[in-house]
């Protein structure tokens, strides 16, 4: 089965759906082997340079020597930098890639003529209508298409020796925005209005007409005015827009017809054109040339709305349920309720693992309080999880699974299938992305966003939450914990140890006391210094924590003493525990090599919860036994 690979920008939260309605209809049509992966960002909407980061990873994602055939639009994409990286990438695979609506070096072109069109524009205006000046909106000269009309427009001026003005031009984006400041800025500079406005879409003429009718002036009484794209704009606006007619969906299907052809070793032109058709209406002072059939595109509208609104209250629904979780898995389960209304064949979830390390984590790590967590700011990990899979109605168990490339998990048997991958990311780290097959209602609708922004943002919401118990718990064990050993300290035994303590005794529920005491420690200070007395602390420490059962409380009382409050142990299990201390002790000091020996006195007490005794009672009990012992062993060594 024949890969291709089709990289897109949205056009601003708008997902273009044509170019992969365009390519799958061709598919079919030639029942050909070939199925169509789709990498799709929305960073042109976002003023948010991190947040942009976070999108446009995603075209880090494929591998294009994967794939058969490469797609890309790049025009929406407003970093040179990313333009630039992923065009890199698609040249050193080897593999035909073809460029939609924009002239790269070595790849082919697909698209309308832009020079030929606009030009035609221009001259019914200047030919027709007698128009002599003229003010020109269009978008920013970085894109491609806006570069060639531009160019065409001004050839045109060159040619017919009509004067043109770098005052006469402004430049800003394809936005309805755009044309309403257009009108201010060009007004500023200039004393009369022109025969006629060139704009380089219907957005950016009807923005300029409304900001003109504010002012006082209307077309095509006051001036002309052409737009581009023939947009819903151009037949529902008043007046009729005169456009530039073409189907976008058969870029998309003349893409998938030269791949077609090349794969079969067919020769293929370097320039391919769709067809265009200039539509010279009212705006321009010409009668309306088509029939309008309103009420079908106001029956159309009403019915969008009921489905927005219908599908705007599912998300809602989804947020609210969402909010509620306190676990990825709980999510998941969310997110599986709301399949039906996406109605797509399948979706899966794939994420970094470092989204569990706050949950996960068992101990504290100093790296995980910076501001910088483990997650990918450039690609993804080499293996990444399967958090979710659903396919064809069925939610199966993938429980641990993992992968560490696209394929063969997105493999797919039956040809005209596409794959769309969505990045999931918070501000600039990638955290993961979701996958859909056969996304064409989401697509189509233009739903993806307002559902991957709720995802997005509960995932997230819950990883800040995790963050904050982790940190929470950090600071409070800070306050409990001693921060050599890792022990409780005192205050720990005021707050832990005692309130175990008391429960014990509500429940008439015995404990042994332990008391601990190091042998020596002012010898092996004063010969070897302060670093060898905290090493041998430690190591005591480490044993304390490795033989005492987990519900038991490990203290450092001071610097060489450490108390241990424990459920009450047989008489037995009791001598065996302080066996094992002390002979682990002794073990660690030859393996470490030490230049002297580690030992510890021990002094152990069994409560009596019915008594009125309290915990200062029996830890003044089991020092004082420790202590025996300790004398004991002084007075072995002065013999």
């Amino acid at each position: 089965m024949k890969k291709i690979a089709l990289i897109m920008d949205g056009w601003g939260r708008f997902f273009t759906y044509a170019w992969p309605a365009g390519i799958l209809q061709k598919i079919r049509e030639r029942n050909a082997d070939a199925n169509l992966y789709i990498f799709n960002s929305s960073g042109s909407w976002s003023l948010d340079a991190d947040y942009n980061t976070g999108e446009y990873n995603i075209y880090r994602l494929p591998d294009f020597r994967d794939f058969d055939g490469i797609i890309l639009d790049l025009n929406n994409i407003g970093y040179k930098s990313v333009r630039d990286f992923v065009v890199e990438r698609a040249k050193a695979s080897g593999k035909p890639v073809l460029s939609i609506a924009n002239e790269i070096e070595d790849f082919y072109y697909v698209g309308i003529d832009n020079y030929r069109s606009i030009r035609e524009i221009i001259n019914h205006l200047a030919v027709v209508h007698g128009c002599r000046k003229f003010w020109f909106v269009m978008a920013d000269m970085e894109n491609y298409e806006s570069m060639v009309r531009t160019k065409s427009l001004r050839d045109y001026m060159e040619e017919e020796k009509i004067p043109c003005e770098e005052h006469d031009f402004y430049f800003e984006d394809f936005t309805y925005e755009c044309g309403y400041h257009a009108f201010s800025k060009l007004k500023e500079t200039h004393t009369d209005m022109p025969d006629a406005v060139v704009c380089a879409n219907d957005n950016i003429a009807v923005g300029f007409c409304e900001a003109a009718k504010k002012a006082g002036y209307q077309a095509p009484k006051d001036f002309l005015v052409t737009g581009f794209d023939d947009f819903d704009k151009a037949t529902c606006y008043i007046p009729y827009l005169s456009t530039v007619s073409h189907v976008r969906e058969e870029v998309g299907y003349c893409c998938a017809d030269i791949l077609l052809k090349i794969w079969a070793g067919e020769p293929v032109e370097k320039f391919n054109y769709t067809e265009t058709k200039s539509i010279f209406s009212e705006s321009c002072g010409c009668a309306n040339q088509r029939e309008i059939d309103h009420r079908g595109h106001a029956r159309d509208q009403i019915i969008y709305g009921i489905e927005t609104d219908e599908f705007q209250a599912q998300v809602l629904v989804l947020e609210y349920e969402l909010l509620h979780c306190k676990t990825v898995q709980e999510m998941i389960l969310c997110i599986q309720r709301c399949f039906p209304f996406m109605k797509c064949d399948a979706i899966y979830l794939v994420l970094d693992d470092h989204i569990n390390d706050f949950r996960n984590q068992k101990e504290f790590s100093e790296h995980m309080l910076s501001d910088e967590e483990e997650f990918h700011i450039e690609g993804y990990p080499d293996h990444m999880n399967v958090e979710l899979a659903y396919e064809d109605g069925e939610v199966l168990d993938c429980a641990g699974k993992q992968i560490d490339a696209l394929f063969p998990m997105f493999d797919f048997e039956q040809n005209a299938t596409d794959f769309l991958f969505i990045p999931l990311h918070f501000r600039n780290l990638a955290v993961g992305y979701f996958v859909i097959r056969n996304a064409v209602y989401l697509m189509e609708k233009q739903y993806l966003y307002h559902i991957m922004n709720a995802l997005t943002t509960a995932i997230e919401n819950l990883h800040k939450k995790e963050k904050a118990q982790y940190l929470n718990k950090m600071l409070s064990d800070l306050y409990v914990k001693d921060a050599m050993t890792g022990l409780y300290n005192r205050m720990g035994l005021k707050e832990i140890a005692v309130r175990q303590f008391n429960e014990n005794k509500r429940k008439r529920e015995n404990m042994l006391i332990m008391f601990i005491d190091m042998d020596r420690l002012k010898y092996i200070n004063d010969h070897f210094g302060h670093e060898s007395g905290d090493l041998a602390i430690r190591t005591i420490a480490g044993t304390i924590l490795h033989y005492c059962p987990q519900e038991a409380v490990p203290i450092r009382t001071g610097g060489d003493e450490f108390l241990v409050i424990l459920p009450a142990l047989t008489q037995r299990e009791s001598e065996e525990l302080k066996t094992h201390i002390r002979g682990e002790i002794a073990d660690a000091a030859e393996r470490m090599e030490l230049p002297f020996a580690l030992s510890v006195s021990i002094g152990c007490v069994y409560t009596d919860m019915g008594s009125d005794r309290t915990l200062d009672d029996y830890i003044r009990e089991a020092d004082e036994i420790m202590y025996r012992e300790k004398r004991e062993k002084k007075a072995e060594r002065g013999r």
